[in-house]
């Protein structure tokens, strides 16, 4: 799914939208709303070689409060980058700023349910590279999912056998920095997981493995 600058106003919450599409008709962007991915909600692209405009994609599963500020990470990212200031730093100064200033916009305007404003004030008064690394806001922010069932990766102990969404089976190795090294048990490669992942432990009486 791809257009420019349009997000279908279902992917944000109620009363959202008006200020999400000021931004967008204000922009020059590419936006592409795509599968689930393990490792990151969104990212931003400028332009390159096929890309005729800065990309955005979201992940198409995220709740409607996540996506909104999922969206609005991005967009700050898009502002650094139009403003001409390549040489900034991905999560420095100017994108705090940017991405500070859009979050304050939408908190004023009441979007978010009362019980999640102390902790997005907090938030942004030092944002970090992505919400999912915030995990204690992104999990506060989950109890709005309606979909997607599981534990949190980072709650089971290492050394435990889990199924993906996707049905695949891993091994939880151990926590590197601010991510989980896991290995899929059917192509033996290893893979980073958001600590905010959810999965679905393999306990003793259901741990059967079947390979073709």
């Amino acid at each position: 799914m791809s257009q420019k600058a349009k997000i279908p106003e279902s992917f944000f919450p109620s009363g959202s939208y008006p200020f999400v599409s000021m931004l967008l008709d204000s922009s020059d962007l590419d936006i592409r709303i795509v599968k689930s991915r393990t490792t990151k909600f969104a990212d931003f692209k400028p332009p390159f070689k096929n890309n005729k405009l800065p990309v955005i994609t979201i992940n198409e599963n995220l709740n409607p409060y996540v996506f909104l500020i999922t969206f609005l990470h991005e967009f700050a990212h898009y502002l650094v980058w139009k403003d001409g200031k390549f040489y900034a730093k991905p999560h420095g100064r100017t994108w705090k700023n940017y991405f500070r200033e859009l979050m304050q916009k939408v908190i004023e305007k009441e979007i978010f349910p009362k019980n999640l404003l102390p902790h997005l004030t907090d938030h942004i008064q030092n944002p970090r590279a992505t919400s999912c690394t915030d995990t204690r806001l992104y999990k506060i922010l989950s109890t709005f999912d309606t979909e997607t069932k599981g534990v949190f990766i980072d709650e089971i102990p290492d050394g435990t056998f889990f199924h993906t969404q996707d049905g695949q089976l891993f091994y939880k190795e151990k926590k590197i920095r601010k991510r989980i090294l896991c290995s899929n048990q059917k192509n033996k490669k290893k893979y980073l997981f958001s600590p905010i992942y959810k999965i679905f432990p393999i306990t003793g009486k259901q741990f059967v493995i079947v390979f073709p």
